[in-house]
Formats: C-alpha cells, sequence, structure tokens
C-alpha cells in the first residue's frame, strides 16, 4: 500500500508549502508520513496530525478501491464531526 501511495502522493513533493511540511516531518517523501491502516490507526494520526497544527488532510482513497474509499470517507466524516 506504501508503494501505491508513493505513487499517488508524490506530486505533493514539488508543492512547496506540503514539500515544507514533509521535510519538519522528517520524513523525505509524501508516502512516508502516509496514514495507511485500519480505522482505529487511521484515526488516531489524522487527530494527532490535527493537534500538531494541520489544518487540511489531503486523502489517497483511490489506493484500496470502492470499499476502502468508502470506509475512509466514512471515517473521516465521523472525525470532522466530533
Amino acid at each position: 500500500m506504501r508503494e501505491r501511495a508513493a505513487g499517488k502522493l508524490a506530486l505533493y513533493e514539488r508543492i512547496p508549502s506540503y514539500r515544507r511540511a514533509i521535510e519538519a516531518s522528517g520524513a523525505t517523501g509524501a508516502a512516508e508520513i502516509a496514514v495507511i491502516g485500519d480505522e482505529e490507526a487511521v484515526a488516531a494520526e489524522v487527530r494527532r496530525y490535527r493537534e500538531a497544527g494541520a489544518t487540511e488532510v489531503v486523502t489517497a482513497t483511490e489506493l484500496d478501491g470502492e470499499e476502502g474509499r468508502v470506509r475512509t470517507w466514512r471515517l473521516l466524516g465521523e472525525l470532522s464531526r466530533g
């Protein structure tokens, strides 16, 4: 899944604001900071990003097919309301 993420998220590495965020995290590429996992793991990481000051969460929901996309959107919707 991380390999898929590397291909899909590479474009963010060329956007200065995202590049700075990637570098500030200590990562060398966007896929290294991609949140990949079950709902519990994703929710914990999204909360951690928000607590660190993130104002936007980029989603690449096409990585895991339609079922994964729906699960991710549902979870992110719940997090945005909570």
